[in-house]
């Protein structure tokens, strides 16, 4: 059985473009949050904060192996996270919901991602980031889901 390794300039070019769609996804849902659940904007702007510092990590990691050239460009189009829906800001709880476990999925999308780069990676300059991301995604993940809980939570409260 073989495995696919991946050279390090494709790991990084992968992981920038990834998560440069990350933020901007966590950027959008917390302005389309904001005049309805301003909570969950902030939850959605802390998120987008955490993938800038991961990007961070990426360059610091493509300086090392003098691959900064991979995650200079930043993707101008997210076109794996476009919404299609008919408002882009959140209208009512119901919407929120829906909104909220896509998100819940998304970074349950990511986490999958960033587990096969660190699958298959044979950068050892690349590990300890790919590790770092596996685990901060995993508790974003968390955070998200444990969110979407309470907000469905309140929701029924309301409605009995």
């Amino acid at each position: 059985m073989t495995s696919t390794l991946l050279l390090p300039h494709e790991q990084l070019t992968l992981a920038n473009a990834h998560e440069a769609a990350e933020l901007q996804r966590y950027r959008r849902l917390a302005l389309s949050f904001l005049p309805h659940a301003p909570q969950t904007s902030r939850l959605m702007a802390t998120l987008g904060l955490q993938s800038e510092k991961r990007l961070d990590m990426l360059r610091q990691a493509a300086r090392c192996l003098e691959l900064e050239a991979c995650v200079t460009e930043v993707p101008l189009s997210a076109s794996n996270f476009t919404l299609d829906q008919r408002h882009f800001f959140v209208i009512d709880d119901i919407m929120g919901n829906q909104i909220i476990e896509q998100a819940v999925r998304s970074a349950a999308e990511s986490k999958h991602f960033f587990e096969w780069l660190l699958n298959t990676n044979a950068t050892p300059e690349l590990h300890q980031p790919l590790v770092n991301f596996v685990r901060e995604k995993e508790g974003e993940c968390r955070v998200l889901l444990e969110y979407w809980e309470q907000h469905r939570a309140s929701m029924m409260a309301q409605r009995a």
